[in-house]
């Protein structure tokens, strides 16, 4: 049973925190993403594997005195639906009320609906951190590295951060043998295939890749995606959620495992690397989860 504390800055919030930090487009695709939830799939969200990686890094905190005091940065449904122990403060925090709205399985007193850099949580109040493929949400370094020292300063002594990432592979794909594989039959669905054109598409980590040039790619090779969807026997449903993209102009910036221990151990700092996992599916080696701890002796 998970335990919601009944604050009212965890509800919702009528103002538009969907709006820009710093000036940039923070709403996105993220609302029309929400409507085709059920089209989102592995890689793009986690499966048991990697739920039971997570299980076993807070194992510990199972024994301790007190129940743990749980921050989850996004609304993932898999991360907040585990076995977490009797009365477990559980807070959530998303940028975008559409996410909460249709996604956020958890109730409302839960939930604050902000900017992940505009938390205003006080030092020292949660105990563990969880992200789901979110750090690449923010832009780098500037803005990865204010998340990394608001953690430190959000995390109790000995707390842990716990992150799963989208990595770019070791050996690079280019875009037009990723295109070629497609149309091949030879990508198992879109999930698998935003993955593959998000790295190959990749800039500079800190220029990223924006989503509308995903579209672009696949509409110059299939532009009538109902064709495309009857050709490789995708649903029409799940195909079509890639018009998400379209005309996108938000940014994802993907770092390397070393440039993301860089940021958590190093500059800003504040961490240690405990663990990482690699999950055994299609994929999986771009998808490791690390466990990071919080040390009251680092800087």
């Amino acid at each position: 049973m998970v335990a919601g504390q009944r604050n009212p800055r965890h509800v919702s919030a009528a103002t538009d925190v969907d709006r820009a930090v710093g000036g940039r487009d923070r709403t996105g695709q993220w609302p029309e993403i929400a409507r085709q939830w059920q089209e989102v799939g592995p890689p793009l969200r986690p499966v048991a594997e990697d739920a039971r990686f997570v299980l076993e890094a807070v194992s510990e905190w199972g024994r301790q005195p007190t129940p743990p005091r749980v921050l989850l940065l996004g609304v993932t449904p898999e991360l907040y639906g585990l076995p977490w122990p009797a009365g477990t403060d559980f807070l959530a925090v998303d940028r975008t009320h559409a996410m909460i709205d249709v996604v956020w399985p958890g109730p409302r007193e839960a939930i604050l609906c902000a900017d992940w850099l505009a938390m205003g949580l006080p030092d020292c109040s949660r105990d563990i951190v969880l992200c789901d493929g979110g750090l690449h949400l923010l832009g780098y370094p500037e803005e990865q590295r204010r998340l990394v020292h608001l953690l430190a300063n959000a995390l109790s002594d000995e707390g842990l951060c716990i992150l799963r990432l989208y990595v770019p592979p070791v050996e690079p794909d280019s875009p037009d043998g990723i295109l070629a594989d497609l149309l091949g039959g030879e990508i198992r669905d879109l999930n698998i295939l935003k993955l593959r054109l998000w790295m190959s598409l990749l800039g500079s980590p800190d220029e990223g890749v924006e989503l509308g040039t995903v579209w672009r790619a696949i509409h110059e090779v299939a532009p009538d995606l109902e064709a495309l969807a009857t050709r490789l026997g995708w649903p029409l449903e799940h195909t079509l959620a890639i018009n998400a993209y379209r005309g996108s102009t938000a940014r994802y910036f993907f770092l390397t495992v070393d440039q993301v221990l860089d940021l958590f151990c190093r500059d800003p700092g504040g961490f240690q690397l405990s663990d990482i996992r690699v999950p055994s599916y299609e994929r999986g080696e771009q998808c490791p989860t690390l466990v990071l701890q919080r040390h009251a002796d680092i800087a």
